[in-house]
């Protein structure tokens, strides 16, 4: 059994709120997009700025999945390095 470094540790915390921090603001983009596109889609009265916000909507649910499978900082920083 092998002990990760406070250094390392430290590290790992830091790189795992900074990537929680670029998903979030991914996931923010995208629903600005969202609303930004069904304004104009409606405006427009245009089936292919619809569809673009579909779009949109399925990189959201990626962005769910990504951040929610996503270990969190606090375990993570405690817990064992993978092999």
């Amino acid at each position: 059994m092998s002990s990760t470094p406070p250094a390392a540790a430290a590290d790992t915390a830091r790189l795992l709120r900074r990537g929680f921090a670029l998903e979030y603001t991914t996931l923010a983009w995208n629903v600005l997009g969202i609303v930004v596109l069904a304004i104009a889609a409606i405006a427009a009265k245009s089936v292919a700025l619809a569809g673009f916000g579909l779009d949109s909507l399925i990189e959201i649910g990626a962005s769910t999945v990504v951040a929610g499978n996503s270990p969190a900082p606090a375990r993570t920083a405690s817990a064992r390095p993978c092999a």
